[in-house]
């Protein structure tokens, strides 16, 4: 599924400040280590060692899914041309490597384990994949699913199950998101005080976040108004 250039720029959102950490424009294993450490950092507790555990779990299983990439491209390789497309060269040891031009494609440099590079073309790609058949949250991989409680849990720092306005803005402070207007943000978040910024509110917001082909209240969680 062709995504707008709305929903392109929400991905590249996700990529640069949840994901590529080290600002290389690529995803490594090392980029999800540190977003568990980062989340370690600024939780003061309210994630258990259970969380941890199924959100590297599922941070794992998101990082096959970019890893298949790759290997798709093994079995069915595109030759290079003048416009676009990727040139597939496999190696003995660990699956293939892509290579892509400046302009299209993804660069994926694949092995058994964790050595790999990952670029943001490669990562839309998987989003445009997934979204394409995506009609709700259970729609959505089941990794991303079991991160949805985590990252909940990870702005409710006080453990009331309520991501109250303090909670919001420390969430916005510590992810360095560019949020001008807290409160306002916050009041999108909760319809103007009519809805409680709970778990399902956040799923809500999340699907709609990764979804809408257009601005709405899922923009809160980039810390913007619609």
């Amino acid at each position: 599924m062709e995504l707008n250039t709305f929903q392109k720029q929400k991905i590249k959102f996700t990529f640069d400040f949840f994901l590529d950490y080290n600002k290389d424009g690529a995803i490594q294993w090392d980029d999800f280590q540190e977003m568990i450490k980062r989340y370690k950092d600024v939780n003061k507790g309210s994630l258990s060692d259970a969380d941890y555990k199924l959100m590297l779990a599922s941070l794992e299983d998101e990082w096959k899914d970019l890893k298949a990439l790759a290997h798709a491209n093994e079995d069915h390789p595109v030759h290079a041309n003048e416009d676009h497309g990727a040139r597939v060269y496999a190696n003995e040891d660990h699956g293939a490597r892509v290579y892509a031009n400046e302009d299209h494609g993804a660069r994926v440099h694949a092995n058994e384990d964790h050595g790999a590079s990952v670029s943001f073309d490669a990562y839309l790609a998987m989003w445009e994949k997934t979204l394409a058949t995506c009609k709700s949250v259970s729609d959505l991989p089941t990794w991303c699913q079991k991160m949805i409680p985590i990252l909940f849990k990870g702005m409710d720092v006080s453990g009331d199950g309520i991501v109250d306005l303090e909670e919001f803005g420390n969430y916005c402070k510590n992810f360095q998101l560019d949020c001008e207007d807290v409160p306002a943000v916050y009041d999108v978040i909760t319809d103007g005080g009519k809805v409680t910024f709970d778990m399902n509110r956040y799923k809500e917001l999340y699907f709609r976040l990764l979804t809408s082909p257009s601005a709405d209240a899922g923009n809160a969680l980039m810390g913007k108004k619609p």
